[in-house]
């Protein structure tokens, strides 16, 4: 499984089309086998699809994202987990323990939260 994660620093990005980065995990099972950033400098919005497209990524977990996006990164198959904030490493292990929602918040030394916020995709 291939998860990748807009970073800005050792956090999600707060939008994803503005991102300066990604970190992309691949695992096998449960556990991470490879960590690699990639630098997004320069893509537009077409080439951040194409891009996690090409790379065959499974899920993607970001914070803001828009709708346009949101439904063209489903529509290729990836599976999109917004609105999420905090930590990339402590968003990583809600994810691989089965809890990460759409808009959950993780800071550090307080419980995880969710903000409630209605996605739509569009076909």
């Amino acid at each position: 499984m291939k998860i990748i994660i807009p970073v800005f620093e050792s956090r999600i990005s707060p939008r994803f089309d503005c991102a300066p980065g990604f970190r992309l995990y691949e695992m096998e099972g449960d556990r991470i086998t490879v960590i690699r950033e990639i630098s997004c400098d320069g893509w537009n919005d077409m080439d951040r699809v194409s891009r996690l497209t090409g790379l065959g990524i499974d899920t993607l977990i970001c914070g803001g994202i828009p709708d346009y996006l949101l439904g063209m990164l489903t529509n290729n198959g990836i599976k999109v987990i917004p609105w999420v904030a905090g930590d990339t490493s402590e968003v990583l292990a809600v994810f691989l323990q089965g809890r990460l929602d759409s808009g959950t918040v993780i800071c550090a030394g307080r419980k995880r939260r969710r903000c409630k916020r209605e996605i739509k995709v569009r076909d």
